[in-house]
């Protein structure tokens, strides 16, 4: 049995393409205007980002989502 920390990564609209674009199986390089990739351990929270910031921001195309990754 694997010992795993699930993480929630909140994404803009061009991310989520990538990542779709990977089949799901890979988050891509950061975008240009984004520094951190930011991980987040409380799915509430991670909701709240998306709702909060991505669908207000233009270069996010107004919208977002939250992820899902398992790490060992």
């Amino acid at each position: 049995m694997r010992n795993t920390t699930t993480l929630f990564p909140p994404v803009g609209q061009p991310e989520l393409g990538l990542i779709a674009a990977s089949n799901y199986t890979a988050f891509p390089p950061r975008l240009t205007f984004q520094p951190i990739f930011y991980l987040v351990l409380n799915e509430a929270y991670a909701v709240e980002i998306p709702k909060d910031w991505n669908t207000q921001d233009k270069r996010s195309g107004y919208g977002g989502y939250v992820t899902r990754l398992q790490i060992d």
